[in-house]
C-alpha cells in the first residue's frame, strides 16, 4: 500500500502528490507583421518609382536637350507642359491595361509570382529612365509605360494581403498601413529627390537609387510571403488560428480554383459606394501628390531644395493619422462598425473639403499657411483606412483583391482625371485659379463622401458565404449567379 508524504526524499514505492503544472499556451507569432512590414516596403518602392518622377522633372533636362553651365547653375529648358501631361498619364495609362492581367493572375496563380514580375518589371524601367530618357522622349513615354504595368498590382496585393493575412479583428490595421504606399512614397522620395537635384549626383542618381532599393526589398518580401498562411513554414499554430478566427470555410479555403463571382461583385450597391468614396479621396489625393511641390513653389514661395522636403510635410502627418485611424477604428466599441465606417469616412473626406476651402483663401507668399492648411487637409485622408477601405474588406473578404482593382482603376482614372482639371484651369498659376482648383476638389470630396454613407454597411456579401440567406438591400447583388 502507498501513502502520500510530503517529504523532500521520498522512500522507493512511495507515491509523492506533485503540484500540478499548468502546461503554457504557445504564444502566436509575428509572421503577419513581417509579410505587412515587408509588403508595405515594396508597395512603397513601386510608388516611389512612379512619383520620383513629379520632383524630379523640374531638375532635369528635356530628352534630347544638352544641358549648358551658365556661371555656376546648369540651364536647360526641361519638358513642356504637354510633354509633362503625357509623361504623368502614361503611367495611369499602363496601369489601367495591367489590372485585368493582374486580377487574373492572382486568381490563377496566386499573388507572390504576380507580385515579384511586378517588382521586376519596376525595377528594370527605373533603372533604365536615366540612360534611354535622354536619349528619345517616346523611350521615356515607354519606360513610364511600364512603371505603370508594375503599378497596377498594388491596390489587388492591398485587397489579397488582408484578406489572407489579418485576422478579423486587425482588418483596419492592415488596409491603413497597406495603403499608406502612397504617403510613405512621397515622404521618401520628395526629399531624396530635391537633396539628389541639388548635389553633384544629380537627377540620374535618383532613378538608380529608387531601382536599386526596389530590388532589395522585393528579395526580402519573396524569401517571407506565401500566398496562404496555412503554406507558411514559419507561421506556427496559434498565429494561423489567431488569423483564421471566425473567417468562414470558404474564405479560408481560397485556393484559387473558386470563380470569382465578378457580375455580383460588380453589382452590388454597397461596393458601388466603396468605389464611389475611393474615386473622391483618390482624385483629391492626386492633386496634393501631384500639384503640392507647383502650389509650394509658385504661390507659398519655396526653393527647390525646400520644396521637396515642405511637401513631404503633408504626407508624412498623413502617415501618421492614418496608423492612428486603422488601429483605433478596430480597438473602438460601443458604436455599430458601420457607423465607425461613416464617421472615419466623413472625417477624411469632409474634414479634407473644408481644409481644401480654406487653401483656396492663401495669398501669394503665405507659405507658412499654405503649408500647415495642406498638411491638414492631407492629413484627414488618413481615416479613409477606417472608412471606405476596411468597409472594402469587410464586405468583399475574400474576394477584395479584385474589389481593390477596381481601386486602382480609379487611381489611375483620377491620375489623368486630376491634371486634365488643374491644366485646364492653371493658365498662369495665380491665386485666382488655384482657388477654383481647390474648391472642385472640394465639392467632389463632399458628394462622394454623402454617397459612401448612404450605402455603406460592415456586413460580408452573400457572395462571400453562400450560407448567407438574408442580406440588406445595399448588400445583395442585383446579379445573382445560380449555386
Amino acid at each position: 500500500m502507498t501513502v502520500e508524504v510530503s517529504s523532500p526524499n521520498p522512500k522507493k514505492g512511495v507515491a509523492v502528490a506533485l503540484p500540478e503544472k499548468e502546461t503554457p499556451q504557445e504564444k502566436p507569432g509575428y509572421v503577419r507583421y513581417l509579410v505587412l512590414v515587408s509588403t508595405m516596403l515594396c508597395l512603397t518602392s513601386l510608388m516611389s518609382n512612379v512619383v520620383c518622377f513629379n520632383f524630379t522633372v523640374l531638375c532635369m533636362p528635356g530628352s534630347g536637350e544638352s544641358a549648358e553651365l551658365q556661371g555656376n547653375h546648369t540651364h536647360y529648358t526641361g519638358y513642356t507642359r504637354q510633354e509633362k501631361t503625357i509623361l504623368l498619364s502614361t503611367v495611369a495609362v499602363g496601369a489601367v491595361f495591367g489590372v485585368v492581367p493582374v486580377i487574373i493572375g492572382i486568381s490563377k496563380i496566386g499573388l507572390k509570382k504576380v507580385f515579384l514580375a511586378s517588382g521586376i518589371t519596376a525595377t528594370v524601367s527605373t533603372f533604365l529612365i536615366p540612360i534611354l530618357a535622354p536619349l528619345h522622349f517616346y523611350m521615356f513615354v515607354i519606360l513610364r509605360f511600364l512603371q505603370g504595368l508594375s503599378y497596377a498590382t498594388c491596390f489587388p496585393a492591398v485587397g489579397a494581403i488582408t484578406s489572407s493575412w489579418a485576422s478579423l479583428a486587425q482588418q483596419g490595421l492592415f488596409i491603413a498601413a497597406l495603403t499608406t504606399f502612397g504617403q510613405t512614397s512621397s515622404i521618401f522620395s520628395m526629399p531624396v529627390a530635391g537633396e539628389l537635384c541639388s548635389s553633384h549626383f544629380g537627377w540620374k542618381a535618383v532613378f538608380y537609387l529608387h531601382a536599386l532599393i526596389t530590388l532589395v526589398v522585393f528579395t526580402i518580401w519573396f524569401s517571407i510571403f506565401t500566398d496562404s498562411p496555412e503554406d507558411n513554414k514559419f507561421v506556427r499554430p496559434a498565429e494561423l488560428a489567431e488569423i483564421e478566427y471566425n473567417k468562414s470555410e470558404e474564405a479560408i479555403h481560397d485556393d484559387h480554383k473558386h470563380k470569382t463571382p465578378y457580375l455580383e461583385i460588380a453589382s452590388t450597391p454597397s461596393v458601388w459606394g466603396i468605389w464611389i468614396g475611393a474615386f473622391g479621396d483618390l482624385i483629391a489625393v492626386q492633386l496634393i501628390h501631384i500639384y503640392s511641390p507647383v502650389f509650394l513653389h509658385d504661390v507659398g514661395g519655396y526653393s527647390f531644395e525646400k520644396t521637396g522636403f515642405a511637401a513631404a510635410v503633408p504626407v508624412l502627418f498623413q502617415f501618421l493619422i492614418k496608423m492612428f485611424a486603422g488601429h483605433s477604428s478596430d480597438k473602438i466599441h460601443g458604436i455599430s462598425e458601420t457607423t465607425k465606417l461613416r464617421i472615419y469616412n466623413t472625417i477624411a473626406l469632409g474634414a479634407s473639403a473644408v481644409f481644401l476651402v480654406a487653401l483656396g483663401f492663401v495669398k501669394q507668399g503665405q507659405g507658412v499657411l499654405g503649408l500647415v492648411l495642406m498638411t491638414l487637409a492631407t492629413g484627414m485622408f488618413g481615416f479613409n483606412g477606417g472608412g471606405f477601405s476596411k468597409c472594402s474588406a469587410l464586405v468583399s473578404r475574400q474576394y477584395n483583391h479584385f474589389v481593390m482593382a477596381i481601386h486602382q482603376i480609379l487611381i489611375c482614372f483620377s491620375m489623368i482625371v486630376c491634371p486634365l482639371i488643374v491644366s485646364s484651369i492653371l493658365q498662369h498659376g495665380t491665386v485666382a485659379e488655384w482657388r477654383i482648383v481647390f474648391f472642385i476638389h472640394a465639392a467632389i470630396l463632399l458628394i462622394c463622401n454623402a454617397i459612401f454613407c448612404w450605402l455603406a454597411t460592415a456586413k460580408p456579401a452573400p457572395w462571400t458565404d453562400r450560407t448567407i440567406k438574408q442580406s440588406a438591400t445595399k448588400n445583395t447583388p442585383l446579379y445573382q449567379s445560380k449555386v
